[in-house]
């Protein structure tokens, strides 16, 4: 009897508790990167390419968008030419290899 007196009071009341109840508050959204507006441009342009090429469209597309000149594109400083490691050649005429100029020595 105890348990139908409880029940016929709390009920009531949980439900007037549950129609005021405010609705959960939404998860904010986290916005995506600003590369990521260049995704379709750079996967219809490069239809077959692997994701690290598709993601280094977006980024040299976003450096565009800015203004600023994409590391791709700057021309690489121009390399020393090496330098031989043979030593250096004499001067003096070169020696015959014939079997005749061996004996004439």
């Amino acid at each position: 009897m105890i348990n139908k007196i409880l029940k016929a009071s709390l009920l009531p009341t949980l439900a007037l508790l549950a129609a005021c109840a405010t609705p959960p508050a939404p998860t904010p959204a986290v916005a995506p990167p600003p590369e990521e507006a260049f995704r379709g441009v750079c996967t219809q342009r490069f239809p077959n390419a692997t994701p690290f090429a598709v993601t280094k469209c977006m980024y040299e597309e976003l450096d565009k968008s800015r203004g600023v000149t994409p590391a791709s594109s700057t021309p690489a400083p121009a390399a020393e030419p090496a330098r031989s490691t043979a030593p250096a050649r004499s001067t003096a005429p070169a020696r015959s290899s014939t079997p005749a100029a061996r004996r004439a020595r």
